[in-house]
């Protein structure tokens, strides 16, 4: 992404509806991590931290480091305070082997061009039985112009996804599509501007609401994701893993 959307999410994404309701669905997920493994001080990378917000809450539950491939997002990073920071892509991870027990991929697997390996380094660094917590946009025809603009190579489904991760190394712990009750609406807009998208310039779907809107928005994935301590849910805007490292994967 260019410098502008880079300053974009830093300023939105403590507050932005999809950024929190994101972030409350991770935290849940480590939490329980952290006390299925009894483990107080976890060693943490979050792999695309992008402008850093998460490793403020990962920092909690251990020690978070962040990696991203853009200087310009870790000099976002490093306004925040955070201080462990490595510039590397997820392809050819600049670490050392079994480092981790605990990986976050928030939205950064679609972006690399082989992501097989992207999920065989994943698995390399992590401990065996440490966790793999991803999510990645869901469903190729809600392809458009957003994704252009961040860069992402595609889009999965959810099976897609697990087949992925098995075929590095991974067992799967829990598999569900996410963002459920705004996938029509999601979907219909994407369509529509798909259909009238001729020579108008990428841009991503990131903006600010105004605040009643918002809380609406954040609300609905409050609600969601407390079904999701219950159920898988069956279609979505993303998909998200929650995987253990079984074993050394092999390509």
């Amino acid at each position: 992404m260019n410098f502008l959307e880079y300053k974009k999410m830093y300023q939105l994404e403590e507050s932005n509806w999809w950024y929190t309701g994101r972030r409350n669905l991770i935290i849940k997920a480590v939490g329980k991590f952290q006390d299925e493994s009894g483990d107080k001080t976890l060693q943490i990378l979050d792999a695309g931290c992008g402008t850093g917000i998460n490793l403020r809450y990962l920092n909690a539950y251990g020690k978070a480091c962040g990696l991203d491939i853009s200087k310009e997002a870790l000099r976002f990073s490093g306004i925040r305070g955070s201080s462990t920071l490595i510039c590397g892509s997820l392809d050819k991870l600049p670490l050392k082997s079994k480092q981790f027990d605990l990986v976050v991929a928030l939205d950064v697997i679609e972006h690399i061009q082989d992501d097989q390996t992207a999920v065989l380094e994943l698995n390399r660094i992590l401990r065996l039985g440490g966790c793999l917590i991803a999510t990645v946009p869901a469903f190729p025809f809600l392809w458009s112009n957003h994704d252009i603009a961040v860069h992402h190579k595609r889009r999965y489904t959810r099976s897609e996804f697990c087949n992925i991760l098995r075929l590095g190394g991974f067992s799967i712990k829990r598999a569900t599509y996410w963002n459920f009750f705004l996938f029509l609406p999601v979907a219909a807009m994407r369509m529509l501007k798909r259909s009238a998208a001729c020579g108008q310039e990428n841009k991503t779907d990131l903006v600010e609401l105004p605040s009643p809107i918002n809380q609406i928005m954040h609300g609905l994935l409050q609600i969601e994701n407390s079904i999701l301590e219950w159920l898988n849910l069956p279609f979505g805007v993303s998909v998200m893993c929650v995987c253990r490292k079984v074993c050394e994967g092999q390509k």
